[in-house]
């Protein structure tokens, strides 16, 4: 007998060999995490790529107002004014902007100050400000030109003798 033989047979062969069960489950684990990480990191390229920044100003300012708003809209329901704002498109990206003003007992409003703000919510500075002329009857109505199509915030404010009174409406602007 030779060496040489003896060897050989005792050395472990590669061939048959076969992976132990389970061998993939932490290869998984790290498949799982490496796709929760993408995930994540695109939400963030997505949340910082995209956010214009907008907040609302003087936030400390108004918050402590607040009690101050709530007795303007308190006072503003017990006037019981009837407001209709309305916002007619004539070509795209414009259209007239009209008020009806009575007071309760259904007299008109005259010599009222009527001032309609057209905001757009997701960008600053495209904002369009108009105070409306009186057109006779309790009317007050204008035409405007928006400068991007969308979504836009009509924020009234009507300023009278016997008091004043505030009402926003969300418009789509084709």
């Amino acid at each position: 007998m030779s060496m040489s033989t003896d060897v050989r047979n005792e050395l472990p062969s590669h061939r048959g060999r076969r992976r132990a069960p389970g061998w993939y489950i932490p290869w998984l684990f790290v498949a799982f995490f490496g796709l929760v990480f993408t995930a994540n990191g695109v939400m963030v390229y997505i949340a910082t790529s995209t956010y214009t920044g907008l907040e609302t100003e003087n936030h400390f300012i108004k918050g402590i107002k607040y009690n101050d708003s709530l007795d303007g809209a308190r006072a503003q329901s017990e006037r019981g004014w009837r407001v209709d704002l309305g916002f007619e498109r004539t070509e795209p990206q414009k259209g007239i902007v009209a008020v009806t003003l009575h007071d309760k007992h259904g007299n008109l409003l005259k010599d009222s100050t009527v001032t309609v703000r057209f905001i757009r919510p997701t960008m600053q500075g495209h904002d369009v400000e108009l105070e409306l002329p009186y057109l006779g009857e309790g009317r007050y109505a204008m035409p405007v030109e928006l400068p991007l199509p969308g979504q836009w915030d009509m924020r009234l404010t009507i300023a009278h003798a016997t008091g004043d009174y505030q009402d926003q409406q969300r418009i789509h602007v084709k």
